[in-house]
């Protein structure tokens, strides 16, 4: 599958300011970071990056920083590592992007994606992502748990979850991962009270006809 691209400008300012300005423009602030490129502030467009993560989040990208300096632009592969969202509005603020190297496996967070249904009971999910390792271009879209012929009592922990060959998952093989537990018990119908059995103190005082 071919990765998707980003393009991406050297972003020379900083400041509340700044951020206005490139809010207009429908960008926001990154920053590009690994072993071989050090540090790099860029200005990142939403839309771009938002097509992006509609296709997953550990999506590979072939990123291109134009401007950099009187340099060529500069090509990378890198993932997006984290993403900073606004507390009020929840609009994506700004993007980490990680520079990574196709040789040398990684660590990310990977979502699982639940599928089947139990025989009885409730799923109580604990976990919604695994850790992994691998190559970076090994790294699963999602990781599938079927939850076909479960029933209260049973857990799938990481340690029955199946993985290619290729993938290492990190979290402690004892974690669970979904458990079903008992249906809630109905709440049992008001028993009505049978005539001349009302509360005796709330009967008190009253003149028998």
């Amino acid at each position: 599958m071919t990765n998707p691209n980003l393009q991406v400008n050297y972003r020379h300012q900083k400041g509340k300011s700044y951020r206005k300005q490139l809010a207009r423009r429908e960008m926001i602030p990154g920053v590009v970071y690994g072993r071989a490129v050090g540090s790099i502030p860029v200005e990142v467009g939403i839309k771009p990056l938002n097509k992006i993560l509609s296709e997953g989040a550990n999506s590979l990208i072939d990123l291109t920083i134009n401007g950099a300096g009187s340099e060529e632009d500069r090509h990378y592969k890198v993932l997006i590592k984290d993403m900073q969202y606004g507390a009020v509005k929840h609009e994506l603020l700004s993007v980490d992007l990680h520079q990574i190297s196709l040789n040398n496996p990684i660590q990310t967070t990977v979502p699982i994606n639940f599928i089947g249904k139990v025989n009885d009971g409730i799923e109580q999910y604990v976990l919604r992502e695994l850790q992994v390792s691998c190559l970076p271009t090994d790294i699963p879209r999602e990781i599938t748990v079927n939850m076909d012929g479960l029933s209260v009592g049973d857990t799938v922990a990481v340690r029955d979850i199946t993985v290619p060959n290729n993938v290492v998952l990190v979290d402690e093989p004892d974690t669970a991962v979904v458990t079903v537990t008992a249906e809630r018990a109905e709440e049992a119908p008001a028993v009505e009270a049978e005539p001349g059995t009302g509360d005796p103190e709330a009967n008190a005082g009253e003149t028998p006809a």
